[in-house]
């Protein structure tokens, strides 16, 4: 293929490499281990083959959310060799959350399209697993109570990405109406943040590596085990803070979408 043509089919993209994706990507001051040392640079590497074949960023995150949905009923199928081609495809996912990151940067293409699936994504790949093994176990004849605790570990998880999502919308909702935050306002937000720093750190790192335990004997019960004594209590700290920091910010007065004219004195 000649470059007039290669360049045609990467919908006119200039070819790049990995030097060019990873100066796309300044990282904050305290990644996840499971991002910084394993996820982003295994994205690093696959994105310019994505890159140079013209695929965006939103087909990536609809890969992903395909991906790891078939992770998930691997999981709860319950056989061993099944879940090991589960654990593959639910890391590949994890590892593709990165790459359309890259890809949406190297692009300038970001949209709030791929912020709500990427989010949706990310919810129901990574927190519904705990509840997707339980099912597997259970299947094993595991009994209910596998059933309740997976059920249990997901939903608190999936409580704090609600409430995660909720908060940034309604914050943001609130500053386009209102005006930017205040130092107060921010030195509360980065208070909280402070807080939960290392608990959303051990919670990404759970997500990534605990599944595997699975491969263990008795490894599935050993997941759950895991799951409730660090990944619950690390959400709950999650939820927590997130709840300080809603609390400590949207405290502004607004305006009522469904408020009719106020009353007149005369009307009194």
């Amino acid at each position: 293929m000649t470059e007039s043509r290669a360049g045609r089919f990467a919908g006119s993209r200039t070819r790049i490499g990995l030097a060019k994706v990873r100066a796309s990507f300044r990282a904050p001051e305290a990644e996840p281990i499971s991002l910084a040392y394993f996820a982003r640079p295994l994205a690093n590497l696959m994105t310019p083959a994505f890159y140079n074949l013209g695929v965006t960023a939103d087909q990536v995150i609809l890969l992903r959310l395909l991906i790891g949905g078939f992770s998930l009923v691997m999981f709860a199928v319950g056989n061993y060799w099944v879940g090991l081609a589960g654990l593959i495809a639910f890391t590949l996912a994890y590892v593709l959350d990165c790459v359309d990151g890259n890809l949406s940067r190297l692009d300038d293409k970001g949209n709030y399209w791929g912020k709500f699936i990427d989010g949706f994504a990310d919810d129901v790949v990574l927190f519904a697993a705990p509840f997707a093994i339980a099912v597997g176990l259970w299947a094993d004849g595991g009994g209910g109570v596998a059933m309740v605790i997976g059920g249990i570990a997901s939903i608190i998880a999936l409580l704090t990405g609600t409430a995660r999502h909720r908060f940034s919308f309604v914050r943001e909702w609130m500053i386009g109406r209102t005006g930017p935050l205040s130092d107060e306002e921010t030195a509360r937000i980065d208070h909280f943040e402070r807080i939960r720093n290392r608990p959303v750190r051990l919670a990404m790192n759970l997500y990534c590596f605990a599944p595997w335990l699975i491969l263990l004997p008795e490894g599935r019960w050993v997941y759950l085990g895991v799951t409730v004594a660090f990944g619950m209590s690390a959400n709950l700290i999650w939820l927590a803070t997130t709840v300080g920091q809603a609390s400590a910010v949207l405290r502004r007065p607004r305006q009522a979408v469904h408020a009719g004219e106020p009353a007149r004195k005369s009307d009194a």
